[in-house]
């Protein structure tokens, strides 16, 4: 009698441990041969799956193994119900969909990731983005919870409809935030890792956005945290579209009696020499000088230096100005500054 019990639990114990065993070898030695191949060929995409599929197949035949088991539990022990026993096929099964799109989510956020580094003019990866996908497959998860427990989503829709009008009315300057976000994207003005001016005067990187803001971090590493909706209505420069150089303007002035000519060779040469100090070669595009004001106490012009990032922009900008103050000291070339008669009493 005890023997023909235990015989009984055979099936049950040989499906589980069968599970247990097969998932450990499919993903042990199977899958951790195929992701040694995969790693030889240089298509980033096969990394992204591979780390993506990680331990699933393990899980997945556990999953198989359990149900098994269940179900062929002995009738003496567990007489279950066939209408218990197809509710517990319908979990196992909504596992197994839940999970597999949870790994749908996290490739397509790696190959967002990956692409939007390596392509020009790709979707920025951003929290954003990221958001946007994993709501997607959230929703489709759960509408497939709802149909797999028998429920009508029609009415569903329908109230989620009504409801989310009455959300965007309540919700509207967040809103107004998530689509300018969404526009900002699509439109490809920015990018993550652009240096960007607004017309406010704030500037910096851009290290991120979100559904509601954007956050720029200026060389001083701090963070600004702007509304996508101001930043989709402001005027932007953005360093980071045309060129890689950054042009530096520095205005001076120079005394009436000063020679031009030689006062635009003097400041070309120490221009030359501060970009080459700062960043241990000389400057691509030449630095250069242009007149513009005849002044009440002075000839102004300006100083254009010409930086390979913008991260030196302040450096060369501070050894210029030193540089160029001892040069034309020693040159006696003179920098007015403007001066203020004060008389005692009206001139008669």
């Amino acid at each position: 009698m005890i023997m023909q019990n235990i015989d009984s639990w055979i099936p049950s114990v040989f499906y589980f441990l069968g599970g247990i065993l097969l998932g450990l070898v499919i993903e042990l030695i199977i899958f951790a041969r195929f992701r040694r191949s995969l790693s030889r060929v240089k298509w980033k995409g096969f990394t992204i799956i591979s780390n993506s599929l990680r331990g699933i197949p393990f899980f997945w035949f556990l999953l198989l193994g359990s149900y098994l088991a269940i179900i062929y539990i002995p009738a003496d022990v567990l007489n279950l119900d066939p209408t218990f026993i197809d509710l517990i096929a319908r979990g196992f099964f909504l596992i197994f969909i839940l999970t597999f799109l949870a790994i749908l989510a996290k490739m397509t956020n790696g190959f967002i990731t990956h692409y939007s580094g390596r392509t020009e003019g790709a979707l920025a990866s951003t929290t954003l983005v990221t958001n946007i996908v994993n709501l997607i497959f959230i929703l489709l998860g759960f509408l497939i919870i709802i149909q797999s427990l028998g429920i009508d989503i029609t009415p569903l829709l329908t109230l989620l409809g009504v409801g989310g009008l009455t959300v965007a009315l309540a919700l509207q300057p967040t809103l107004s935030n998530f689509f300018s976000g969404i526009y900002i994207i699509a439109a490809k003005e920015f990018s993550v890792g652009d240096f960007i001016r607004l017309d406010t005067g704030e500037e910096g990187y851009i290290v991120d956005m979100t559904w509601r803001h954007t956050v720029i971090r200026p060389p001083a590493q701090y963070d600004i945290i702007i509304p996508n909706l101001r930043l989709a209505s402001a005027s932007v420069t953005n360093f980071g579209i045309s060129s890689n150089e950054i042009q530096i303007t520095v205005p001076l002035g120079v005394g009436y009696e000063s020679d031009l000519e030689y006062v635009e060779k003097v400041t070309i040469e120490v221009a030359i020499q501060a970009v080459e100090q700062v960043q241990g070669e000389k400057p691509t595009t030449l630095p250069y000088i242009r007149y513009h004001t005849f002044s009440p106490s002075s000839i102004d012009f300006n100083v254009n230096i010409y930086s390979k990032n913008l991260r030196d922009r302040a450096k060369i900008r501070h050894e210029f100005i030193k540089l160029l103050y001892k040069r034309y000291k020693s040159e006696g070339i003179d920098i007015p500054y403007p001066t203020t008669i004060v008389l005692s009493k009206p001139l008669t």
